[in-house]
């Protein structure tokens, strides 16, 4: 069986792998996520602050012997200034076109045809108001009552928008200042389930189909 191997900005990130996307692909193939390297010299991992770093894991990760498909699971909240081409991505005002035109240019900058760059639209976060039952059993009513009234603005999750006030993480923060994300977001995300967060995300369906289909070719 391929491997497939996720780069990730943090623990949040690769504990969602481990919980939500392992399972799905365990019949097609192994997974394993693997965090950015931050500082190379003390071993450091975790965090998306350069490009320069997660081409270099990626490019090490394409290296090994091993049938492999190699993708990428970053914010693109705060995305860094130094991908490919990313002035040049700013003629686009739309927030899809956008993030499609920072994957091409990840992907043609790599070059390899077993590298699916994936940027989540706004942030993972954005995945939790998918449903809000993740919600309802962690929080109490009052908390819960709240989330609900954001997704009932918003059809499509990945349309909550990324002002560093009203991005998906924030959200919770000012409903829920004690809001922790590797835990809470994780145990959220456990109670929605795969399937509802791929019925309710398009760019995030689409990814995971994508993935699905080259996996098996």
């Amino acid at each position: 069986m391929k491997i497939l191997y996720f780069v990730v900005e943090g623990d949040t990130e690769e504990q969602f792998v481990k919980n939500n996307l392992e399972p799905y692909f365990e019949d097609k193939c192994f997974v394993q996520a693997i965090k950015i390297t931050t500082n190379p010299n003390l071993g450091k991992r975790g965090g998306f602050s350069t490009y320069k770093q997660l081409k270099k894991d990626v490019e090490n990760l394409l290296r090994q012997r091993r049938e492999k498909i190699v993708t990428t699971f970053v914010d693109y909240f705060r995305i860094p200034k130094d991908i490919p081409d990313y002035s040049d991505c700013q003629k686009f005002q739309n927030t899809d076109d956008h993030i499609k035109c920072l994957e091409d240019a990840i992907r043609k900058d790599i070059g390899s045809d077993i590298f699916f760059p994936y940027i989540q639209k706004h942030e993972f976060e954005a995945l939790l108001f998918s449903s809000n039952r993740g919600f309802e059993s962690f929080y109490e009513k009052n908390i819960s009552n709240q989330t609900a009234q954001i997704i009932e603005k918003y059809s499509n999750p990945e349309e909550i928008n990324d002002n560093p006030n009203t991005s998906p993480s924030n959200r919770l923060k000012q409903i829920v200042p004690e809001y922790n994300k590797i835990l809470a977001g994780n145990i959220i995300a456990l109670e929605i389930g795969l399937g509802e967060m791929v019925e309710k995300c398009p760019r995030f369906k689409n990814w995971i189909e994508n993935l699905a289909l080259s996996v098996q070719n």
